[in-house]
């Protein structure tokens, strides 16, 4: 079924989430709502105006709730369509009762998950990039993310993408002109402002494209290896952090014989602690495999903790899973120095932190340094223009594109062509190209492959 067929739908769904609450939502969207709250209400209430109504089976007429209506006239609407709401009372056989009446509507089907904001997109009300944001504003967790998903449903990085279209544009109108009017005489400067316009862009794409790592990481979250010899504190290491019993804690080795992973905010920032299996060799199959698995863990992690203690020697050429920015925490300060265990000190990774998780304060010293680690360089994640991997992919093609065609300019000037760009044709090209990119991010160009997938990550009401 394409677009235009479901625009011609009236659908409806629950707005909430199912169970049993004070107050829940249904939403219909379509030409047929206003009949659909007609038929309900009895009446169409006063635009965007919440009016107490009686709720009653539009064939039996028996009363089903007393509810809030509200009437949403279109344009003026989330879909850009006419929009009824209804807010009733939140038992589940209400709603039962009431999404039954509405099925049985002529012209009325039930919302697929998604639609409602597809046909706000559709419909102009919102660009791609403000549909995530929005998808990503009902999925955040954390504080960090909720500032990122907002910024991005308030439309900050479709501005920015309409803003350098127009400017590209700019510059690929001088171009055209060059072209048509070859034979005129045209500003001497031409070719360096068209440069300029380029560059200017360029270089603030460039800006957005070094922050895309810290917008995608903030949206999925971190994740961090705890690695160290049995008994080195690393399930204590996660309770602390965690401030619940997520994990084992014995003094016998070896309990925990696979990875254990914990959701845990660090200030705002989401991070995924995962507990693994003491490192040291054993001839425990188990054992032997969960330490396979904390290596393998290790690998994968965008940062590792690895605890040292006095009375648990690491096992050998164990540093050779950290890099740079990994921590390495001295447990136990109270138990004494650590002994010398060689590769520790090695210039590739910081020198252990003396800590003691006994201590209460042990685990928030911890907990600060994972978020000095994690905004590495002062950038703040939530700031980032670029939260995806095809915001990345788009813009990387945008800014060769226009490198592109600096080439071209750039050989021009050199041969002092007059004005003219020595090959216009491709010259445009790249222009054309680096504005294809950009249209892909806010949805406006090619993107009729993704827009199943966007939209099927919301909920049945959304």
């Amino acid at each position: 079924m394409t677009p235009s067929d479901l625009s011609r739908d009236t659908i409806f769904a629950p707005a909430t989430a199912p169970g049993r609450a004070g107050v829940a939502v249904l939403r219909v969207s379509g030409p047929r709502a206003g009949a659909a709250l007609e038929a309900l209400a009895g009446r169409l209430p006063s635009p965007r105006r919440a009016t107490l109504a009686d709720l009653r089976h539009p064939i039996s007429g028996e009363r089903l709730d007393q509810a809030l209506a509200l009437w949403f006239p279109a344009p003026a609407s989330f879909t850009g369509e006419d929009v009824a709401e209804l807010q009733i009372h939140g038992g589940p056989a209400i709603l039962a009762a009431l999404l039954e009446a509405l099925g049985g509507l002529e012209g009325l089907r039930l919302a697929a998950p998604g639609e409602f904001t597809r046909r706000a997109f559709e419909n102009g009300k919102l660009d791609l990039t403000q549909v995530e944001g929005l998808a990503d504003l009902l999925a955040a967790e954390t504080e960090a993310q909720r500032r990122a998903a907002l910024r991005q449903l308030d439309g900050a990085l479709g501005e920015a993408c309409r803003g350098w279209s127009k400017r590209i544009s700019e510059a690929l109108a001088f171009l055209e002109a060059s072209i048509d009017f070859i034979d005129d005489e045209l500003p001497p400067d031409v070719i360096a402002r068209m440069r300029a316009k380029a560059a200017g862009v360029g270089g603030e794409i460039a800006a957005a494209l070094a922050q895309a790592e810290h917008g995608e990481r903030l949206r999925l979250g971190w994740r961090v290896a705890i690695l160290g010899a049995p008994n080195a504190g690393k399930s204590t290491l996660l309770n602390a952090l965690t401030q619940r019993r997520a994990a084992i804690v014995s003094d016998r080795p070896g309990t925990t014989r696979d990875a254990i992973e914990a959701a845990v905010e660090i200030d705002g920032l989401p991070v995924t602690l995962i507990d693994t299996a003491g490192l040291r060799e054993t001839e425990d199959e188990i054992e032997r495999e969960g330490v396979t698995r904390a290596r393998e863990l290790a690998a994968g992690a965008d940062l590792r903790i690895f605890l040292l203690a006095p009375d648990a020697p690491p096992p050998e050429n164990v540093f050779n899973l950290f890099s740079s920015g990994d921590l390495i925490l001295a447990n136990k300060s109270d138990l004494g120095p650590l002994p010398d265990f060689g590769d520790v000190s090695r210039e590739t990774i910081s020198p252990p932190l003396p800590v003691s998780l006994k201590d209460p304060a042990g685990a928030a010293q911890v907990a600060a340094l994972l978020k000095t680690r994690i905004l590495a360089g002062g950038a703040d994640p939530s700031a980032a223009l670029l939260t995806r991997a095809r915001h990345k992919a788009a813009l990387s093609r945008a800014a060769e594109a226009l490198a592109g065609f600096d080439d071209l300019a750039a050989q021009s000037e050199a041969d002092d062509a007059a004005g003219l760009i020595a090959y216009p044709e491709l010259a445009a090209e790249e222009l054309r190209a680096a504005l294809a990119a950009l249209g892909e991010v806010t949805g406006r160009v090619g993107v009729e492959a993704l827009l199943d997938i966007v939209f099927s990550e919301f909920c049945l009401g959304k």
